[in-house]
């Protein structure tokens, strides 16, 4: 199962999440989670909703844990 983050999203779409987060898709490109940089391990995510997350956004298992559960670190 292959899992490549924003695949999905139109180049309109693309431009405009680079414009407001310059860096995100060369992080994407390099394999690289877009919040934090470090290096994106498929085997620690959790879940497939962390996974279908991460095809979603780019974002690691630990960026999504501080994303969507602020509160449990």
């Amino acid at each position: 199962m292959t899992f490549t983050p924003m695949n999905n999203k139109s180049p309109a779409i693309k431009q405009v999440i680079e414009g407001m987060f310059p860096g995100t898709l060369k992080a994407i490109r390099e394999c690289k989670c877009p919040a934090c940089r470090n290096p994106i391990v498929i085997a620690d995510f959790v879940d497939l909703l962390s996974l279908r997350e991460y095809e979603i956004s780019g974002l690691c298992q630990k960026c999504q844990d501080k994303f969507f559960n602020p509160t449990e670190e």
